[in-house]
């Protein structure tokens, strides 16, 4: 309930009401609006289209109400009657009487279901502004991540959190007036906001948001403001976002301009955080993320901290078995249901009761068995194979693919619907490579857990240059192949230190390619050895592309795993971008944006450098 809601507006003159022409503001928690009223007249209120003013409110009625417009000599008088509306109309916090006006002043509020409105004197129209998702949100950023990745521009993201309490009738008014078409602004949470700023330069966001934060105090709130700038707080939505969120904890990290600092947030820790948040309540969760990132032990530490600890945890690799045994295993089966079904038997869903199912590889699940899915998630109930009667089941799903979910959706592999249900909250576990700190702490918990396992008395350490190594290695395999590397590791030394010759350099370092070039305006072959800016060396795959040199190290290691990946697939894109655990329409974008020239015949040929033509090792100079 609003008790207090009277704005006032310097530019009202002191002493009282005059004949300067009157607004209406109309708010709610998501939509703000304000348009002009007439000198005097009456002024329909209500959901209908037909209505003067109209309000989107499922409490209000068709035509809810009347504003009357007029004047007393130089006095203006206005009054509002409701007109019988199911939900009635409150001024000053009581209910008026239906079809009986009631006198309002301007600055009063006048409550309409969830929407206030006010009539306030002299002030400009600000036409519709809207209050967004979060989910929305990160859509518009993402969109904006690629049109600023294809024109090299730059853009703000801003996050806003509140110490105390931050009603909407506060926030929204100081948002849509300072707050103007193009940028967008959303709720992250009950006291956090968010704000993007389309096109707009540094000196200006410090200006809007030092704006911001003096009309929020003034309206005796107390923000906290985050700004992280594309590309170099973050190219993703989620690393933009991180990046100003974790400004939000104290700006030790470093500044972008102004008072509002960014810290570089590592990404694991977000996605960390995003899991412990979900795992109190009962949403879907779907991890993504590439082979080997850790996707099982997110899925376990969710439905540990969850209120389903105690009860059981329950994994199934819906890639590893067939149709029919799916069905059997998520599912049960009757004696006789099927050759080889000898007696009655629970499905794991049904075992899982009261705990939480990980369905790992949703992606690869066939489409007659991701239907019957479909309907026990609705359902809540499960028919064992062959059964006539369903049972009621009370599980938690948690589900992971390493799949491009949304293309498979598109290419009509994967239901649409299915993946509604089941991404309620979706984790996108980032490789190993863009997570290059944790490699030290992983890899000091794999060489305990080795040592441990090998029954080594000896403590072992990684020398300064194996550890080099492990740094410069893109990880196709992620954390599980980290692991394994360790664990080959631990059982090939014999002494107290990890060297180099410890690990399989053979494939942590590029092996030779299959093709050589040839400049166009030589007939001798020569091979395609890597001068300054060149990615590789002379016996790396792709030594023959010849780049500048990037400052971030980030970015280099980037491409370099691009390049890597279209190596071992033969440049074909598609299968690149699945090896890269990321969608091609990404893959495109990112050899759009690091300037890799993309084939343009078979894929099994790679493309040209410039000034270049490719010619296979076996093939003689002018075939």
């Amino acid at each position: 309930m609003i008790t207090e809601t009277t704005i006032t507006d310097d530019s009202e003159p002191a002493g009282g009401v005059d004949k300067q022409a009157f607004h209406l503001l109309i708010m709610s928690p998501e939509v703000f609006s304000s348009q002009p009223l007439p000198s005097s007249g009456v002024v329909t209120v209500g959901r209908s289209t037909k209505c003067m003013v109209q309000i989107d409110d499922a409490m209000a009625s068709r035509t809810h109400a009347r504003i009357h417009v007029g004047s007393d000599g130089e006095v203006p008088v206005l009054t509002i009657e409701d007109l019988d509306s199911a939900n009635g109309t409150r001024v000053r916090d009581s209910a008026i009487e239906p079809g009986e006006p009631a006198a309002i002043l301007p600055g009063e509020a006048i409550m309409i279901g969830s929407t206030v409105i006010m009539v306030l004197q002299d002030r400009p129209p600000t036409g519709v502004r809207r209050m967004w998702s979060h989910a929305y949100f990160e859509t518009r950023v993402e969109d904006e991540c690629a049109r600023a990745a294809k024109t090299r521009a730059s853009f703000a993201v801003a996050r806003i959190r509140f110490s105390g309490a931050a009603p909407w009738t506060k926030v929204m008014p100081v948002l849509a007036r300072d707050m103007s078409a193009p940028h967008v602004f959303a709720t992250y949470g009950p006291k956090d906001y968010e704000i993007l700023f389309v096109d707009t330069r540094a000196d200006e966001v410090e200006a809007l948001m030092r704006t911001l934060v003096e009309a929020f105090r003034a309206s005796g709130l107390e923000p906290t403001c985050g700004v992280a700038w594309y590309p170099q707080d973050g190219r993703t939505a989620d690393a933009l976002l991180a990046s100003a969120n974790g400004s939000l904890k104290g700006p030790t990290g470093r500044k972008t301009t102004g008072e509002f600092a960014a810290l570089e947030v590592n990404e694991m820790q977000r996605v960390r955080a995003m899991a412990t948040r979900a795992a109190s309540s009962n949403i879907n969760v779907l991890i993504l993320g590439e082979m080997g990132v850790g996707k099982d032990v997110l899925a376990r530490l969710i439905h540990k901290l969850s209120p389903r600890a105690s009860k059981p945890f329950v994994a199934i690799n819906c890639a590893g078995l067939t149709e029919s045994l799916i069905e059997a295993e998520l599912f049960g089966h009757v004696k006789g249901g099927f050759s080889g079904a000898s007696e009655d038997k629970s499905g794991l869903l049904e075992s899982a009761t009261g705990g939480t199912v990980f369905l790992d590889e949703i992606g690869e699940m066939p489409l007659t068995m991701q239907v019957k899915l479909l309907q026990v998630i609705e359902t809540r109930e499960v028919r064992p194979v062959r059964s006539v009667r369903s049972r009621p089941i009370d599980v938690r799903v948690i589900s992971a693919t390493n799949v491009d979910i949304e293309a498979a959706v598109a290419k009509g592999s994967f239901r649409g619907d299915l993946m509604f249900r089941l991404n309620t909250l979706t984790l996108a576990i980032p490789p190993l490579r863009e997570r290059k700190d944790e490699i030290t702490d992983l890899t000091a918990t794999f060489l305990a857990q080795a040592c441990r396992e090998n029954v080594r008395e000896v403590k072992l350490k990684v020398s300064g240059a194996a550890m080099d190594c492990l740094h410069g290695y893109s990880w196709p395999g992620n954390i599980r192949e980290l692991k394994n590397v360790i664990d080959r590791a631990v059982v090939l030394c014999d002494g107290t230190e990890i060297l180099p010759e410890h690990l399989p350099l053979e494939k942590m370092r590029p092996a030779p390619g299959e093709f050589v070039t040839v400049a166009k305006s030589n007939a001798g072959a020569k091979t395609g050895a890597g001068g300054p800016g060149s990615v590789g060396n002379a016996s790396n795959g792709n030594s023959w592309m010849q780049f500048a040199p990037l400052s971030d190290p980030d970015e280099m290691a980037e491409r370099q795993a691009i390049l890597d990946a279209l190596d071992s697939c033969t440049w074909n894109q598609t299968r690149a971008a699945k090896y890269l655990g990321i969608s091609r329409r990404t893959l495109v974008s990112k050899l759009d944006y690091y300037g890799i020239p993309r084939p343009t015949k078979g894929h099994m040929e790679r493309p040209t450098a410039v000034g270049q033509k490719i010619v296979r090792a076996d093939q003689a100079p002018g075939e």
